[in-house]
């Protein structure tokens, strides 16, 4: 009689453990309603999860404490839309979305607090730019192109490749380069013959902060915070069946630019696997009264990786 006592005291926690998550699913489509939005970012706040929908538009979040969530759909050139949610324990909550094509466009970015918030609700002057924007922009040889006419945001150079972005004016080790949420930790802070070890057409996405939220970061962002990131799954938490990838090429006459850049990502069940490489180079830049020393530069990066999804 014991012996069935405590196999039912410790399997009991378990069992409620098992039953206290829900989940949350749903349509986004277009205003017409008939357009699967394929691609569309999903984010459940506050707890920063982030779902991309397939190709029917459909997305899921499974293993959802219950409470209360504000669910924001996000397409590039649309308004957002945000809905707020109740799930309980052992509920399937479904919410669906039809957004509309924007003249002022409302985003969902990450921001210096830590977590994912709306732009129109944060502390901070928030820049991101994702999808189609770089897709525009793939051209540029170094981040101070790729940012230069942003609001607010000039660029420094001593040629094509080794560009650097001002922010309100402020330039060198006032304003703060990471990738992925790294810092970089190149010279181009102190000089401007270094450029940072950026290649534009590898970029999923790209985040400017502004204003008071940067003393976050330390004395060293006092101007402005620039967050490059390079790799999808750092945005997605959840794997991607089949096969996916780019190739992107460019190409310049002023300064003898070359280069390309390539990726792909194969998902299955629960398992990634991703792999990108490319390799940039420009030459001395040539003026009307001649060449530009030591303006030239060469760059090569590759990556792959693997994970598994819980």
């Amino acid at each position: 009689m014991r012996t069935y006592l405590i196999a039912a005291i410790l399997l009991s926690p378990c069992y409620t453990h098992a039953q206290s998550g829900g989940s949350i699913s749903g349509t986004v489509t277009f205003e017409a309603g008939s357009v699967s939005a394929h691609d569309a970012t999903v984010h459940l706040e506050p707890l920063g999860r982030t779902a991309r929908t397939g190709d029917d538009g459909t997305y899921r979040f499974d293993n959802v404490p219950p409470g209360k969530y504000d669910v924001v759909a996000h397409v590039h050139f649309f308004n957002d839309e945000k809905k707020l949610v109740q799930v309980t324990a052992g509920s399937n909550v479904q919410v669906d979305f039809h957004l509309k094509l924007a003249t002022v466009r409302q985003e969902v970015t990450v921001t210096a607090s830590g977590r994912e918030e709306n732009v129109l609700d944060t502390f901070a002057t928030v820049t991101s730019l994702s999808g189609q924007q770089l897709t525009t922009r793939s051209n540029a040889s170094s981040l101070g192109e790729l940012l230069d006419h942003e609001t607010g945001i000039a660029k420094r150079s001593f040629g094509p490749g080794t560009s650097r972005p001002v922010i309100r004016g402020f330039d060198g080790d006032r304003v703060l380069v990471l990738s992925d949420g790294a810092r970089t930790g190149t010279l181009s802070s102190q000089s401007g013959d270094h450029g940072e070890p950026v290649e534009a057409a590898s970029l999923e996405r790209v985040e400017v902060v502004r204003g008071p939220a940067t003393l976050l970061y330390g004395s060293s962002a006092i101007g402005g915070v620039v967050n490059v990131i390079s790799r999808n799954h750092e945005l997605d938490e959840h794997p991607h069946d089949g096969l996916r990838g780019h190739i992107t090429a460019l190409g310049g006459t002023a300064n003898g630019m070359v280069g390309g850049n390539a990726g792909f990502e194969y998902g299955m069940g629960s398992y990634l696997l991703w792999g990108s490489g490319g390799s940039q180079r420009t030459g001395e830049y040539s003026t009307p009264i001649g060449k530009i020393l030591n303006s030239g530069t060469r760059m090569t990066q590759t990556s792959v990786g693997v994970a598994r999804y819980g």
